[in-house]
């Protein structure tokens, strides 16, 4: 089963992803924002889940990536 969050930075108007798979546990983010980074690892504990990925879309001028 497919878990999937999609988060929001109001500061860059910029959306993260969360997904992971509930039976592995594995989880990804993508385009991360380094501000949201305790936000995003909350999440990550809350959920259970071991981040083993993080993957950028494409260059970032609007912020500092979380990678």
């Amino acid at each position: 089963m497919l878990i999937f969050r999609q988060l929001f930075d109001p500061t860059s108007s910029t959306y993260t992803y969360l997904l992971a798979d509930r039976r592995s546990g594995e989880a990804v983010i993508i385009d991360p924002v380094f501000e949201q980074a305790r936000r995003d690892a909350a999440l990550v504990s809350e959920l259970g889940l071991r981040l083993r990925w993080t993957l950028e879309t494409h260059t970032h001028a609007d912020h500092v990536t979380g990678a």
